[in-house]
């Protein structure tokens, strides 16, 4: 579900862009750096999970449709909701007349660390992350930070910049990446409550 969310992201931000007539948010180099490099740890640190839901403690049942209604349902909320959100906040930008280069650096930056956030949130689809530690994967905490570490120096060292296209970001700027990765996470576990809901009331 994280990578398969991090897939329809991309493509719903970059398909709106060129229906829009906009120039790309994020350059092709940007998103297999994102790919292959900042999501890979988190993605790999996720198999190494304690069984938050179970699934350490039991085998997953064959008749249960892998991809069941509350699946669908948030990668659809991860998705959806976080492409169309950065879509507008792009758009915004640029009408705004800041620098593109800087724009497309803060959408970098965005897109790279709400993938490393939100994956604390998604380690259990039936718990609220108030609910459980959601730092206690050793191994997700350290890809997390490897993959921030990436993200950094992307935006920071000279040489990642000429290679990536990116701009060093001011303060608040890093601050408005962060705040992306809080709303998504926020709609995230808005959408485990509605199924939680659902199947109390079921």
């Amino acid at each position: 579900m994280y990578l398969l969310s991090d897939a329809l992201d991309e493509l719903l931000l970059i398909g709106g862009s060129i229906l829009a007539g906009l120039p790309l948010p994020i350059t092709a180099l940007q998103i297999l750096f994102v790919n292959f490099f900042s999501d890979s740890f988190p993605a790999i640190a996720l198999a190494f999970e304690d069984g938050i839901d179970g699934l350490g403690k039991r085998p997953r049942k064959l008749a249960r449709n892998l991809f069941d209604p509350e699946m669908r349902f948030l990668i659809l909320v991860i998705g959806f909701f976080s492409s169309a959100f950065l879509f507008f906040l792009y758009y915004w930008m640029i009408a705004a007349g800041f620098a593109p280069e800087l724009v497309r650096t803060f959408i970098f930056a965005s897109f790279s660390t709400h993938t490393l956030f939100v994956v604390f949130s998604v380690r259990s689809l039936e718990k609220s992350i108030l609910s459980y530690n959601p730092f206690s994967n050793r191994y997700l905490l350290v890809g997390s930070g490897i993959g921030v570490g990436l993200t950094a120096c992307a935006i920071y060292v000279p040489w990642f910049q000429n290679i990536l296209g990116t701009s060093a970001l001011p303060f608040l700027w890093i601050m408005g990446a962060l705040a992306v990765s809080a709303i998504n996470i926020t709609a995230i576990e808005m959408g485990k409550s509605l199924f939680r809901r659902k199947n109390i009331n079921s």
